[in-house]
């Protein structure tokens, strides 16, 4: 066995390596770019449902109503305690509200029943829904005006 051996790559072995990684940049890029909308979508509506989870407990551990105020076109919501604004909060990037009203909490954990429809840039839709028994759930109606 040889005792100076040589250790490292060769620049060719570089270069061909380099363009191995390159092509598959290429191919995977513009499928990357076509999930990112998708994620935002996600990202807004488990944002959404969290903040209905977590006033649906606040109203019923203060004991005072809550509600969250959205409008169509709106890239934010707000959240108010018996009418009084508390926060306003924005949504991801490319993210908005297509449909307005408000899903009100009372202290006893009912709802008033409403839909919160959200549309990404890439034009998906999905809606997270509360029933007057106060259950938050999200689906994605077959368009974007359809009810699921």
């Amino acid at each position: 066995m040889n005792s100076k051996a040589k250790h490292g790559y060769s620049l060719i072995e570089l270069v061909g390596s380099m363009a191995l990684v390159g092509v598959l940049a290429a191919i995977a890029l513009p499928s990357w770019n076509k999930l990112l909308p998708s994620y935002q979508l996600d990202s807004s509506l488990r944002q959404v449902q969290s903040e209905l989870h977590q006033i649906k407990m606040r109203a019923a551990a203060e004991n005072v109503g809550f509600q969250l105020v959205f409008a169509s076109g709106a890239a934010a919501y707000s959240v108010k305690r018996d009418a009084a604004l508390l926060v306003t909060k924005p949504l991801q990037t490319g993210v908005i509200v297509t449909n307005a009203g408000t899903i009100s909490f009372s202290p006893r954990g009912t709802a008033s029943a409403n839909r919160m429809r959200l549309r990404n840039s890439a034009g998906m839709c999905k809606q997270v829904v509360v029933s007057p028994t106060g259950r938050v759930r999200i689906c994605k109606p077959s368009d974007c005006n359809g009810e699921c």
